[in-house]
């Protein structure tokens, strides 16, 4: 029993050189093996350096951050509680630590300022002290 595996030659999406695709892969054996290599870089210095930034890592390991990104959010690096990596909790943009992006925290200030704006802001209304009727005599 022979199985068809039918193999298509196309170009390699990074290096555009022509290779034959068994598996469907868009990646030629070298182009995906630089990015295994990258990968293990990537995981063996978050591991070593938990607290690191997403620049950090880029930098320590010559991987670009784009594909940092790309494989925390396919799962295949869990940063631990102490990682600086984090994403924006509005928009989901990569962040080196916080809550927001620079952006996200700018929309945020200017849209409650323009809320605080809209209402009837009395300047007068406040806490007052009321004396009692027994005092006032």
């Amino acid at each position: 029993m022979t199985e068809d595996k039918t193999s298509m030659l196309i170009n390699c999406k990074k290096c555009n050189r022509l290779f034959s695709s068994k598996d469907g892969s868009t990646l030629c054996s070298r182009c995906s093996d630089v990015i295994d290599d990258g990968f293990g870089r990537v995981r063996e210095y978050i591991y070593e350096n938990p607290t690191s930034s997403l620049k950090d890592v880029s930098h320590g390991t010559g991987v670009e951050a784009d594909a940092i990104l790309k494989w925390i959010r396919e799962g295949r690096i869990v940063l631990s509680d102490r990682s600086n990596i984090s994403f924006c909790e509005r928009c989901g943009v990569a962040i080196d630590g916080g809550r927001y992006c620079g952006k996200c925290i700018h929309d945020l200030s200017v849209g409650l300022k323009e809320g605080i704006g809209q209402k009837d802001v009395n300047p007068r209304v406040g806490m007052h002290i009321r004396e009692n009727e027994k005092n006032k005599k």
